[in-house]
């Protein structure tokens, strides 16, 4: 029965015994250590059927499964223990409100539902200028229990090429979701940058994620030239850029996926460094006249060049698990947040035989594609695991879709 005694639910028998766990002193942990004594099955299975069960006693509203962190945020309640996760890791993601982020999301989150260790969360910042949520969005972000908050959208707002006028390098709503979180973290809370073009392969690994400032390991930003790759060798050397300012630091390549300390990113000159470094290396690829796949980097190496010559040491991560897939690499290692744009279009990689790449679905929401020929069509383990995610959000998705109407 509802809260308000207005509708009526039946559960199956596993669902009912998950229901009387629902008592507010049970975490999905404990929720297991007392599931696995009635039920047989794998605790992976068991983990998906409690993850399963809760998201939709939370749709129904019959159960709240988070409580106030921050302001604008969420902890979760109900999560994994693991005792080797000792930093509080914040997910972040900056977007804009549109369909190519809105199923990229979904695959995302649902990878990653139920695995979130005590106190570790996730916070989408939407590049917006501050207007109201989409529908889609709004119902995405609801379902998977995640928090939202809105900024600037630079690449419809800031005229960064002023020469030509065109402006839109959305690249720097990547800063500006460290801007707009920067107030609702602790200083010792560790934030997570990514992009969202990504899947957690296997079960989330607490030990691989540093405890301070960190970038992983991008040998595009380690190229001599940087933005060199797609520029018959022209580009801009960082170091020496570094050293015109001052700098005698060695530049640690590092970039993409950042992890910055809550002290760091709260301070606003290394926040305003980066916007102008990505700013700087994108109008000198202009200036060089480099190919758009050139330029379009330029925001990569933004982070590890303002925290450089502001004193602000960081790990460079030499992780596979953060890492971008080869072309020609076919397996990752278990925890790996896999970066698919390692598709067809990137020649090669565990998606070079499919039919898919994301480019196809830039103005359109890729959970409404033909899923099933997709999966079918499936030539590697990785690929076969990303449709599968796609296929398990459609659904959770659309039951969330069917119970709103329902209520209404």
């Amino acid at each position: 029965m509802s809260a308000e005694g207005e509708r009526a639910y039946t559960l199956n028998e596993s669902s009912a015994a998950i229901w009387e766990l629902c008592d507010g002193k049970h975490s999905i942990g404990a929720m297991l250590d007392v599931l696995r004594t009635r039920y047989a099955g794998d605790d992976v299975a068991v983990l998906v059927d409690v993850a399963e069960a809760l998201l939709r006693f939370r749709s129904f509203g019959l159960i709240d499964t988070a409580v106030p962190a921050r302001p604008g945020s969420t902890v979760p309640t109900a999560v994994v223990p693991s005792p080797a996760a000792q930093t509080v890791i914040r997910f972040v993601f900056g977007i804009e409100d549109r369909a190519y982020f809105h199923w990229q999301l979904a695959i995302l989150f649902e990878s990653m539902v139920g695995q979130l260790p005590p106190g570790w969360d996730i916070t989408v910042v939407v590049c917006n200028d501050h207007a109201a949520l989409s529908p889609e969005l709004t119902r995405l972000l609801d379902v998977y229990g995640v928090s939202a908050v809105t900024g600037a959208n630079h690449g419809r707002s800031h005229d960064i090429d002023f020469s030509e006028g065109r402006g839109g390098y959305v690249a720097l709503n990547r800063v500006e979701a460290l801007t707009a979180i920067a107030e609702y973290v602790e200083a010792d809370d560790v934030v997570c940058l990514m992009d969202t073009d990504v899947f957690l392969f296997g079960e989330i690994r607490p030990d691989l994620f540093p405890s301070g400032n960190a970038m992983a390991e991008n040998e595009i930003i380690a190229g001599h030239p940087f933005m060199g790759f797609a520029s018959q060798g022209r580009g801009v050397d960082l170091d020496k850029l570094l050293a015109s300012m001052g700098c005698d630091t060695p530049l640690k390549p590092g970039g993409v996926t950042v992890f910055l300390t809550g002290a760091t990113i709260r301070n606003k000159k290394v926040l305003r460094d980066c916007f102008r470094f990505a700013q700087v290396l994108f109008l000198l690829g202009k200036v060089l006249d480099l190919p758009p796949a050139a330029t379009w980097v330029a925001e990569m190496a933004c982070f590890s060049m303002a925290l450089t010559p502001n004193g602000i040491d960081y790990a460079l991560l030499d992780v596979p698990q953060f890492s971008v897939l080869g072309a020609g690499q076919d397996t990752v290692p278990e925890g790996s947040f896999y970066h698919y744009y390692c598709d067809i279009n990137d020649g090669g990689g565990p998606f070079r035989d499919s039919e898919w790449h994301k480019q196809l679905f830039a103005d359109s929401d890729f959970l409404q594609a033909d899923l099933e020929s997709f999966r079918a069509g499936a030539s590697s383990m990785l690929e076969q695991r990303f449709f599968d995610l796609a296929l398990a959000a459609r659904r959770r998705l659309g039951a969330a879709a069917a119970a709103a109407k329902v209520r209404a």
